[in-house]
Order: C-alpha cells, then structure tokens, then sequence
C-alpha cells in the first residue's frame, strides 16, 4: 500500500504568525481579543482576530464564518488535538497526531485566511506573507513531513505573482488561493501574470473553499449557510475560470487542484458545461474554452480532494481517474475527516489499485513529491 499522504489540513494561526511583518505593518498586526461569557454556545468561539478594528470570524448574522484560529478559544480547546499541534509551535506533538493516523506526508494550508482579513490590499498581501515566512520555518523542523503552499494575494495580481517567485525560494510545494479574486473570476485576464509565474516556477495551484466572493459571503445569513454557499461555491466558479473559460489553454502546463469541496460536484459540473459548451458554440456565444470542459480531464493536470464517504466517490474515479483523486484529512479543523483514510481503505466500491493512488499516490504527483 502507498504511503498515506494528506493533501489538505490546517494550522490554527498564532501571534507568531505575524513578526514577518514589514515595519509599516507592525503597528496593524493582528490581535487576539477574547469574550467572556460568550453567549454563542454553538461554536465556542469566544476569541477573534482584531484587525483593523474588525474582527475575524464573524460568527453571526449576514456574513457568518467561522474558523479555530485563533487557538485560545473554547472551540480550539475543545479539540482533540493540542493547542501545539493546531499551531504547529510545537511541531513534535503535530507529528505524532498524523501518526496515531497513519499519515506520513501532510499539506498544510492556512486557516485565518479563509475569509478576508481586512479590505486594505497592500497589507492583506503583507498579511500572506508573514505567514508563508513563518510556515517556512515550521514546516522546516518536521523533517520533510509537513510541506506548505504559499498563500497568494490575488486582489492584487502584482503582488500576487511577486508572491509566487518567492514561494519557490521559500520552498513551497504548489501556491494556494481561493475560488475568486473578490468579485473577480480567476480566469479574468488582469490576473494573467499569476499563472504565468506559477508555469515559470513550475508550481501548481491548489483551489482551496473559502469565503472569497464578497456578494456570496454576505448572503450567508448563518453558519451554515455560510458554509454551504459563501464558502463552497467560490470553488466550483474556478473550476468553471479553469476548465471553461480558457485558463487551461492559456497555460498549458499548468496543474490545478480543487480542495475541500468533496468531489460529488464533479459529475454534475462536467455534464452542464460540457451541455452549454456545446449549445453555446454552436449559437455562437463566444464560448472560451476550445474544448469540452470534459476533454480536459483527460490531459491529467486537473486533481481534486475527497472524502472517504462520498456517495458518488466512484462516478468522480471514472471521470478523472484514480490518479487525479486525492484524500484530505483537514487536521486540525471540527468536520470529523481525521478518518478519511481509513474510510477509503475500507471501502469495497473502489478497487485497490485505485485506492492507492487516492491515499498517496495522486498527492504525490500532484505535488511531486
């Protein structure tokens, strides 16, 4: 059997994260700010971000979020694993978590970043990179086990493809954004210089859920429709800048991963794009893409994550093949996918060959490891 590899879980970010600032910066960084007496019983979370004098997550009302970062609340403490751990400050007790399940490798993407820190661009990208700094330097003491994508700033594409040339030199395996660049599609061209330094680089994109879209976000109206829309959408809208609006031709070296939205979606987005692809060019429409969104499922730079319980788990194997399936376990985060690995290796709808590359094999490539 393959060697388990994680290819998406989390740190629960910490005061540290921050001393990579720019000067200018210092006096804006982040801080914890903790409610006594909190009456929101359902999430723990009684200790935020403050910045910029707005606090992160919003757990309530239009808008809702919700993230362990940071770690000195309830809801962190309440987790199975130690505060440590989550932080990566001591990166000795993370090991031992991923080996009580048997993971090997792990990827490790950022949690506070899931939702907008602060609407003023210049320091959001100052704000990344810290954090892929400091990430360096954690996942440097793990021996090569903990491996890191660099977070971009793409509300700003200057910055953002500034911060992909510095990825590599900070050892980053793939750099990491989320479905939109605020209200922007990713296949928008004024975003073009991204991607051409990730080719120049030779680093892949991983597609992370995560609260992007601005008009999506606010129209969660609780947690849960938060999570279900503001946070899961965004992914499926760059698969669509990727395999339908023409990414993938402009850049046809470029490998792309969809993380954290399961892999149910793909069937479905597959078929509807491949109905309208040809509807809309046979109408005329100016249709981007050059082929059937389908058609680039074959040419294997297209990966995406599941979970070991997904219903349609084997429709999205014959769609995209084994090789292209990858397995997160989302340590340390509240959704219970620790297992996810023991689920696949248990299930008897998906042949062993094909379990291999899902539980290590894929993320291997993908990441090349």
């Amino acid at each position: 059997m393959a060697r388990y590899i994680d290819c998406d879980s989390h740190v629960e970010e910490c005061e540290e994260t921050w001393d990579y600032l720019d000067e200018q910066y210092q006096m804006r960084r982040p801080m914890i700010v903790t409610v006594e007496g909190d009456p929101q019983k359902l999430t723990q979370q009684n200790a935020y971000w403050l910045v910029d004098h707005k606090i992160t997550p919003k757990t309530t009302g239009h808008g809702a979020t919700l993230g362990g970062s940071p770690p000195t609340s309830r809801l962190a403490h309440g987790k199975q694993f130690s505060i440590g751990s989550q932080t990566l400050m001591k990166v000795e007790e993370r090991l031992a978590d991923m080996d009580r399940f048997g993971l090997e490798v792990q990827v490790i993407f950022p949690t506070v970043f899931l939702e907008t820190m602060t609407d003023d661009v210049r320091f959001e990208a100052n704000l990344m990179h810290s954090y892929n700094v400091w990430m360096s330097k954690r996942c440097a003491q793990s021996g090569g086990r903990l491996l890191f994508p660099a977070l971009l700033p793409m509300r700003d594409a200057a910055l953002a493809a500034q911060e992909v040339r510095a990825a590599k030199e900070l050892g980053a395996v793939a750099v990491a954004t989320y479905g939109t660049a605020g209200s922007h599609l990713l296949h928008s061209e004024h975003l073009d210089p991204v991607w051409q330094a990730a080719v120049e680089v030779d680093l892949p994109i991983c597609v992370h859920t995560g609260w992007s879209h601005p008009g999506l976000t606010w129209s969660g109206t609780d947690i849960y429709a938060g999570q279900i829309l503001g946070f899961t959408l965004p992914v499926l809208m760059a698969f669509h800048s990727f395999l339908g609006a023409g990414l993938l031709d402009r850049f046809p070296s470029l490998r792309v991963a969809f993380l954290e939205a399961g892999g149910d979606w793909l069937p479905y987005m597959v078929h509807r794009m491949d109905h309208y692809h040809d509807i809309d060019t046979q109408l005329g429409h100016g249709v981007r893409g050059k082929r059937k969104p389908s058609a680039y499922l074959k040419e294997g730079r297209v990966y995406l994550s599941v979970e070991g319980d997904e219903p349609l788990l084997r429709p999205v194997i014959e769609r995209l093949g084994a090789q292209h399936v990858m397995v997160s376990a989302d340590m340390p985060h509240s959704e219970a996918r620790e297992n996810a690995f023991q689920e696949i290796k248990e299930r008897t709808d998906i042949a062993e060959k094909d379990k291999e590359w899902i539980l290590g094999k894929a993320a291997e490539e993908f990441y090349r490891l």
